[in-house]
């Protein structure tokens, strides 16, 4: 009789690019605090992967399969089912995790796995929506028998991500929130840190810096901080902001810019990979987005210690410490906005770094829950 341990293998697939996404960014992070043994993990995007770092992670723990399928930001994706019954017919599984904030790839990868015999099938829920529109419900409803039947496990990483794609009965029996937990210690605050990069930024000690992190899109809304920075300007304030990300926006943001004569007090760096010396460079964080589940950049802001800044839109879940305030973000306030950044301007929260992992924001804990998960 073999005393052999049977590997398990895991599948996590993202309904994003491999870039700089949240969802990819949890994946990410719940891999490299995963405990080394009998457990692989392999990932899988059915388009392509553009982040290096993030490659050379996940070869550590199992393979990375792109299937190069086109990718519209924004876009229904109703291609999936040919190209993953190819790839299930040529790979086995014991537990597929579907990260997706749409409804069509959480379902069509479900019941492919399903179809391809997976014991245990995670669909995992990373985003609200803005507006429950007839397109959205008639896709929920299209979908819902397969998300009823085809999942084992259902989880989201906010009530409100929940709700946006799953049935009521899901969401009041079996749904589970992962919360989207980052490496606290990674963005603890260094003055050394600060100074270097304000010096790289050409940041001087008494300009006001504003920081967004994220894809240009119309989900995140960076245009609307663009006159929030006109109007501290406008108070005489020296203030500048910086926008970490790429997306199919941006060069629309730049024109923003250049109309508002704020070309010389807007950084864009693209996509960087140490978002950590960024916010700790930053003395406020700015999140304006129109919808969201629960932003990991807004817990990443937290956990660097910095008085936030998020739109009404933003769930209010995402308020774990007491350094977090929510806005209306219609343009009539642009004008809050700009008090609350000035008067916020200076102040540090230190005492995040406990209050996250009390309250279960640590990147190890949300580990832990899925290993038991996996290997229950």
């Amino acid at each position: 009789m073999s005393d052999e341990v049977k590997t398990i293998k895991v599948l996590e697939i993202t309904g994003e690019p491999i870039s700089r996404g949240g969802q990819e960014a949890f994946i990410v992070n719940v891999l490299s605090h995963m405990p080394e043994g009998d457990i692989r993990f392999d990932v899988l995007t059915p388009y392509y992967c553009d982040n290096e770092r993030y490659r050379e992670i996940i070869s550590r723990r199992g393979e990375l399969y792109a299937l190069g399928l086109p990718f519209a930001p924004g876009k229904s994706r109703f291609n999936l089912l040919k190209p993953l019954e190819k790839f299930f017919a040529e790979h086995s599984y014991d537990v597929v995790h579907i990260h997706s904030g749409s409804i069509s790839v959480l379902a069509e990868c479900a019941h492919v796995a399903k179809k391809a015999g997976v014991r245990k099938i995670i669909v995992h829920s990373h985003c609200a929506v803005e507006k429950k529109t007839l397109k959205y419900r008639l896709v929920k409803l299209l979908f819902s028998r397969t998300l009823n039947s085809a999942p084992t496990h259902y989880a989201a990483c906010s009530v409100l991500a929940g709700e946006a794609k799953f049935s009521r009965r899901i969401c009041r029996g079996k749904l589970m929130i992962l919360n989207n937990g980052v490496d606290t210690d990674e963005y603890a605050f260094s003055e050394e840190k600060r100074a270097e990069m304000r010096k790289a930024l050409g940041v001087d000690d008494d300009c006001i810096l504003l920081t967004h992190v994220g894809r240009f899109s119309y989900q995140k809304n960076q245009r609307f901080l663009i006159p929030v920075l006109g109007e501290i300007i406008h108070r005489g304030k020296k203030a500048k902001l910086l926008l970490i990300g790429s997306g199919e926006e941006e060069n629309d943001v730049k024109q923003v810019c250049a109309q508002s004569g704020l070309d010389d007090n807007v950084i864009f760096t693209g996509n960087v990979d140490n978002v950590s010396d960024y916010l700790r460079a930053t003395d406020v964080f700015m999140l304006p987005s129109r919808y969201e589940g629960l932003p990991i950049v807004g817990v990443e802001a937290q956990a660097a210690g910095l008085p936030c800044i998020f739109g009404n839109a933003v769930t209010a879940e995402t308020a774990i410490t007491e350094s977090v305030r929510f806005l209306p973000i219609d343009y009539e306030s642009v004008g809050t906005w700009a008090d609350a950044a000035v008067s916020f301007a200076g102040r540090r929260f230190p005492e995040n770094t406990e209050n996250l992992k009390e309250k279960g924001y640590d990147i190890r804990e949300t580990a832990e829950r899925l290993m038991d998960i996996y290997c229950g």
